[in-house]
């Protein structure tokens, strides 16, 4: 249910601003992982521009759509279900983890080891993160909506965690996500190697992080 869910409310993000906005990062040359892929907009996104880029999810489903998704357009996705906390086991210039992939982490240690090891030399990795300004912003809120599907999403937060509860056709998803400060995440990175940049970008409730190995 999610996964169909997240697709639907996923599909009037503007895919081409965030390109632009990562293209100065990435290189035709380059070997690209889509870290936390979803159901494959941003991955289409990459290989409609010519880009070397691999879709990974720890989700069947997400990658069920994210193939469908991108056949439609008569392309050859390389997707593979794989959780971040386990090594990667490739070496690749640049992974992205867009979409606050990074805040399902209630501890990232072992997912920056992995990406940092799985990073060629120079290698860049970029990801967007919530400020913790979020926090307060989400706590209470409720949401009910009827297009594109009927949804009633409702967030609690709590110690650095934001609680979400999404009912759609009288199912019910719960969902935690993690919104610690900017220097936990820098220093962890630090911690292991990473040169950070923290940069604005399309969404106003985040960081966006670049990290060059």
């Amino acid at each position: 249910m999610f996964a169909r869910a997240y697709d639907l409310l996923m599909a009037d993000v503007d895919y081409e601003a965030i390109y632009q906005w990562l293209k100065p990062y990435i290189g035709l040359d380059q070997i690209i992982v889509d870290a936390g892929c979803g159901s494959g907009y941003l991955l289409l996104e990459l290989l409609k521009n010519n880009h070397q880029a691999i879709g990974i999810d720890n989700d069947t489903e997400m990658l069920s759509l994210a193939q469908n998704r991108i056949q439609e357009h008569e392309l050859s996705p390389m997707l593979y279900e794989h959780d971040l906390r386990n090594s990667l086991g490739i070496k690749v210039d640049v992974v992205l983890a867009m979409f606050d992939v990074v805040n399902y982490f209630k501890g990232i240690h072992q997912v920056f080891y992995h990406i940092y090891q799985a990073l060629n030399k120079d290698g860049v990795f970029i990801f967007d993160i919530y400020k913790e300004e979020v926090l307060g912003i989400y706590n209470d809120y409720v949401e009910i909506e009827d297009d594109p599907i009927h949804y009633e999403w409702s967030v609690k937060t709590k110690d650095h965690k934001l609680y979400h509860t999404l009912k759609i056709n009288h199912e019910v998803e719960k969902i935690i996500q993690y919104a610690y400060p900017i220097s936990y995440y820098q220093g962890v990175l630090e911690s292991f190697g990473f040169r950070v940049e923290v940069k604005d970008g399309i969404d106003s409730r985040k960081h966006y992080i670049v990290a060059y190995k």
